[in-house]
């Protein structure tokens, strides 16, 4: 009667044994693996490329503005297909000029203003979208973030 029941417990023994080594090897191989990809990350983030952009609390805002109101048709250091980049704008056009502007483009274009018939002929006579919501700090903001990029 002594000898299935020391079977069993040599057979279960084994098998935790071998649990064991198998949980083991899969924690050290997934150790590995994400050694490997920390390693990988290390290589295309190294100190040969430029570092991750530290923004203040105004461009932080701007930042979030941005992606919200126009980052689908700008970019802010590069000409997004017809549309402008916005980097630089601040030191183009008078503050109260881009403030009439962004709240409504449309009226600029039609009132004859030399510069926004300028913007509209360059840019292939696209609207822009009119951002009535936007605060004067809302915009300076925005144009904080984008000209970061200078």
């Amino acid at each position: 009667m002594l000898e299935p029941l020391t079977k069993i417990i040599a057979y279960t023994f084994t098998f935790m044994i071998l649990a064991v080594g198998i949980c083991a090897g899969v924690v050290l191989y997934v150790d590995h693996t994400a050694t490997s990809y920390q390693n990988d990350l290390a290589i295309q983030t190294g100190p040969d490329l430029p570092p991750k952009p530290q923004f203040n609390e105004q461009q932080l805002l701007g930042q979030n503005l941005f992606k919200a109101n126009c980052a689908t048709c700008h970019k802010p250091n590069k000409r997004a297909g017809t549309q402008p980049a916005l980097a630089g704008v601040s030191s183009k056009y008078n503050r109260d000029w881009i403030y009439s502007w962004i709240e409504d483009p449309q009226a600029k274009i039609a009132s004859g203003d030399a510069d926004a018939l300028k913007i509209y002929n360059e840019y292939n006579q696209t609207n822009m979208n009119a951002f009535p919501q936007l605060s004067h700090d809302d915009i300076d903001a925005i144009l904080a973030y984008a000209d970061y990029y200078l």
